[in-house]
């Protein structure tokens, strides 16, 4: 019985462990202690042009590996810290077409779109998501789309409390009707 009773107080302790290792992982942007985090991805070689923006067509942030990198993060700034969100991927390729998206995690563990750069040109995008987009407490993740690529390294990164570094090249309403573009640098 005493057997059962240490048994059953460790396996509860390791899972207690586990459960708190696993919360640890994710780590939380506050713009003080923890200002940007950097990611390297390798992408595979890959063509998804059937899933050219239509109606109806799939959900990018839903995506999965190998077709995408996620990193996930709490956004909680601290005292003080008022600026948003800014994405940025690089890479080295030009023939490839590297998309990048921000997502918030529902609280049923769906994902919804926040913030998106879809350019078809290029070698970097940024993705600026406001402050007043965001909130306090909540799990976002960052998604890099490998759309169409030749295998190469993606260089990913987020940074809080940073102003809107994109170009604007044409207005807002005009970039809306048609795809990203002032989110290339």
């Amino acid at each position: 019985m005493k057997l059962r009773l240490v048994t059953a107080v460790a396996l509860s302790a390791g899972l207690f462990l586990s459960v708190s290792g696993a919360e640890a992982a994710t780590p939380t942007m506050d713009g003080k202690k923890l200002k940007a985090i950097n990611v390297t991805a390798k992408a595979t070689l890959q063509s998804n042009d059937k899933d050219f923006v239509v109606p109806g067509g799939p959900e990018r942030v839903d995506c999965k590996a190998p077709r995408c990198s996620k990193t996930s993060f709490v956004y909680k700034p601290a005292k003080g810290v008022k600026g948003g969100l800014l994405l940025t991927a690089t890479w080295a390729n030009t023939a490839s077409d590297i998309d990048l998206y921000l997502a918030v995690v529902n609280p049923n563990k769906s994902l919804t779109q926040v913030g998106a750069c879809g350019a078809s040109a290029g070698t970097s995008e940024k993705v600026y998501v406001p402050p007043s987009t965001l909130r306090s407490g909540k799990t976002y993740i960052m998604v890099i789309d490998f759309y169409r690529t030749n295998a190469e390294v993606v260089k990913g990164k987020v940074e809080i409390n940073v102003s809107n570094s994109t170009k604007t090249t044409v207005p807002a309403k005009a970039e809306d009707a048609l795809i990203s573009i002032n989110c290339g640098l």
